[in-house]
């Protein structure tokens, strides 16, 4: 086999072996912000591994306020599951921790208990976190049994010209295969984005296809 066809089956097999977790939307590929305060940033999946995760429940509770943007809240929320999961430790062929369990539940704990706790105007945002953060630790197989897809219905019927929450939803109906509820909230979503926006841009890299 010539060198340079070799090379294309090892860059081929390498993108398959890519698409392993093709099946995990809310994980695999960040949410464009711009410059919107979040967890710390860094490697491919968007986190830095010199964070102290001692501090996630804290500083993911603190960023999420009533003004953070849905986008936004999606990226803190997708940080907070990989710091939560030790980088992700399963997807490198190793078992989560106790700490990384114990880390993970807290903050849904946290999470579950604003639902209570917080105003009824900024009610369906603390739905949103706690429905986002348990799809989002689900799909890191912490915890197979865990589901935040209704709750996010939830808030898309309280909110149903949000194409943001329509975004979410239609990434969370990819994995597990979710059809014809996946259509319709692409489409949705789609319908409510404006050129030039966040929420454009984040169509087009997570549903350029």
């Amino acid at each position: 086999m010539k060198k340079s066809l070799l090379s294309f089956v090892l860059l081929a097999s390498g993108l398959l072996a890519s698409l392993a977790h093709a099946g995990t939307p809310l994980i695999c590929n960040p949410y464009s912000i711009g410059n919107a305060r979040s967890l710390p940033a860094g490697d491919w999946k968007g986190v830095d591994p010199r964070y102290d995760r001692t501090r996630l429940v804290d500083d993911t509770l603190a960023l999420l306020t009533p003004e953070t943007p849905i986008l936004v809240r999606m990226e803190t929320l997708r940080r907070a599951a990989i710091y939560a999961t030790g980088n992700l430790r399963k997807w490198q062929g190793v078992s989560y921790t106790s700490d990384d369990r114990a880390i993970a539940l807290a903050l849904l704990d946290g999470l579950r208990a604003r639902t209570t706790q917080l105003t009824e105007a900024n009610a369906d945002l603390a739905l949103f976190d706690l429905g986002f953060f348990a799809e989002t630790l689900r799909q890191t197989q912490l915890d197979p049994a865990l589901d935040g897809y209704p709750l996010l219905l939830k808030v898309a019927a309280a909110r149903p010209q949000d194409a943001d929450v329509q975004f979410a939803l239609a990434l969370a109906s990819v994995y597990p295969d979710r059809k014809p509820d996946h259509g319709a909230h692409l489409q949705q979503a789609r319908a409510g984005a404006k050129p030039g926006t966040l929420l454009a841009a984040n169509l087009q890299s997570h549903f350029s296809r």
